[in-house]
């Protein structure tokens, strides 16, 4: 994405847009795509602890502002790409400073969520409106709907998520990843999306797993994970691994008899950084084992060491031969 639409983006949150750049905006708005605006939007993190310190009624102003404009505007492509990312909160959490910014509904009407996006290379805890606390991995993103006693909505669109849900018996607490449903009370467990499966893993309390494509739902208790395959709609259910499953929050970064391409993928979530895996015989190799709080260096030495490779470092870059 070219920098004068996100220097005009920045322009525009800020209240200083002035007519001309604001129609140069629009044009530029209906030539990109929707990845590269909710980039735009979740990935600004110093714009984003701007807005933690703005007061609310600068917040109304500016959407306000935005909401006046659009309607005022005529390109329909425009207001749908408006609409989609607006018409619903949109908090940005800033990794760096723990700031975080919303925009309220345009529509009184609509679901009022709030987005949160843990970049690849960071870590983030939040606590939802209810006491909940959620743990987000990196590279992650969730949407949340949450208002004590009334209702409690979570969809994870990406990553992972490990929850301690405070307790409510009378309004369950519901986390849906692609067509799956997880419903609790108050229960602690960690859900993984990844390549067309979702992982679900219960360490206390019980949670009822449903889907569509399934012939009924399922309960999980503390101690078991769930195996839930998206395009084929089947569901397994088998035991923790206890050398695995949630430890990514207390710093390990653990396998399991995991390919080599897939360890590669979650190390770049781990540190942040692209990975090239030249050798492609060693991408299926399986790895048992586990790094805690290791430095990237440290781990592509060991790795390195176990399958005789070699590999250079360079401005987040990771090429292996």
């Amino acid at each position: 994405m070219e920098k004068r639409i996100e220097d005009l983006y920045q322009q525009y949150l800020l209240g200083q847009l002035s007519r001309e750049d604001f129609e140069e905006l629009q044009q530029k708005v209906a030539h990109t795509t929707d990845d590269e605006l909710w980039n735009l939007m979740c990935e600004d993190f110093s714009l984003s602890s701007e807005f933690a310190e703005m007061s609310h009624e600068s917040q109304q102003r500016i959407l306000h502002d935005l909401q006046s404009k659009i309607r005022k505007e005529q390109h329909r492509k425009f207001i749908h790409k408006l609409l989609r990312y607006a018409s619903v909160i949109v908090v940005i959490v800033s990794l760096l400073g723990g700031g975080y910014w919303g925009l309220k509904s345009l529509s009184q009407s609509a679901p009022v969520y709030t987005y949160v996006n843990v970049k690849a290379g960071s870590k983030s805890v939040i606590t939802l409106p209810d006491g909940t606390h959620v743990s987000l991995n990196g590279n992650s993103q969730l949407r949340y709907n949450v208002a004590p006693g009334e209702h409690r909505e979570v969809v994870l669109m990406k990553g992972e998520a490990y929850f301690d849900v405070a307790k409510d018996a009378n309004c369950p607490f519901r986390v849906h990843v692609n067509d799956m449903q997880i419903e609790v009370l108050g229960t602690k467990f960690n859900v993984k999306r990844h390549s067309g499966e979702v992982e679900t893993a219960l360490f206390s309390g019980a949670v009822r797993l449903s889907a569509k494509g399934l012939p009924q739902s399922y309960r999980l208790f503390p101690g078991r994970k769930s195996i839930y395959q998206s395009a084929a709609h089947s569901m397994e259910i088998c035991n923790n691994d206890s050398d695995c499953d949630g430890r990514w929050k207390d710093g390990y970064l653990a396998f399991n008899s995991k390919p080599l391409n897939e360890v590669l993928q979650e190390i770049e979530n781990w540190y942040g950084v692209s990975i090239q895996l030249r050798n492609k015989k060693l991408a299926d190799d399986l790895l048992t084992g586990a790094f805690c709080h290791e430095t990237l260096e440290s781990v592509l030495y060991s790795l390195s060491m176990q399958y005789k490779f070699k590999y250079s470092v360079s401005h987040g870059n990771v090429v292996i031969e």
